[in-house]
């Protein structure tokens, strides 16, 4: 992102290790952090992989119409009997995947089985099978990544609440505000805070609520 910011861009999905963090650690494990509300997890920026198979086998992945996925797997490779097994297992199942698997913005870590079709199943992606999987499918060698505009305009809004429990009921409306970052700090942090050196630099920000404790 560092790179990318001169341009005005940069890759959404970003993590509390971020300074740390590698693009393959992420695709492996289908990161994703603050900003996941509005942005997604890693997978919905993964255009394509290359991956290397257990037998050294190149496998390359990318949408695709189901057709082609289709005449892929007719051909005695073993890049075929990959398509052939995931497109056969996903058919026979698809009700199954879709009644058990949870609904989730942020999904887990595994193989994303509901999304290797498309919704109209027109379309076929073992790109998001790879995603996720920990590296026990393939070994990622390549990712050809989608990346997004730098918001012109950030805004920080501080929100006071009378107690910790109205402020997590209110949750709800912060998900339907599309917040990018949620952070909620309770009074034992706040009060810590105030012993803190930066202390002075937000404290205007933070005003005590009356006839509460902090």
């Amino acid at each position: 992102n560092a790179w990318l910011k001169p341009f005005g861009f940069f890759f959404s999905p970003e993590l509390s290790t971020s300074n740390r963090a590698t693009l393959g650690g992420m695709i492996n494990t289908d990161a994703s952090g603050q900003g996941s509300l509005v942005y997604g997890k890693t997978s919905d920026h993964v255009l394509g992989l290359r991956a290397v198979l257990l037998g050294g086998d190149i496998l390359d992945t990318r949408p695709m119409a189901t057709a082609l996925a289709e005449t892929l797997a007719q051909t005695a490779t073993p890049e075929g009997r990959l398509y052939q097994q995931v497109l056969t297992r996903c058919r026979e199942h698809r009700a199954l995947i879709l009644e058990k698997f949870p609904k989730l913005n942020r999904f887990l870590t595994g193989y994303d089985l509901r999304h290797v079709f498309s919704d109209d199943m027109q379309t076929f992606d073992l790109t998001r099978l790879l995603c996720g999987a920990e590296g026990t499918l393939a070994f990622v060698t390549e990712a050809r990544l989608d990346i997004t505009p730098l918001p012109k305009v950030r805004r920080l809004v501080n929100i006071k609440y009378d107690s910790f429990d109205s402020a997590l009921r209110n949750a709800p409306f912060m998900v339907e505000a599309q917040a990018l970052s949620v952070e909620t700090v309770d009074s034992k942090v706040l009060n810590l805070a105030r012993e803190d050196i930066v202390w002075h630099s937000v404290r205007e920000l933070i005003a005590d609520v009356p006839d509460k404790e902090m």
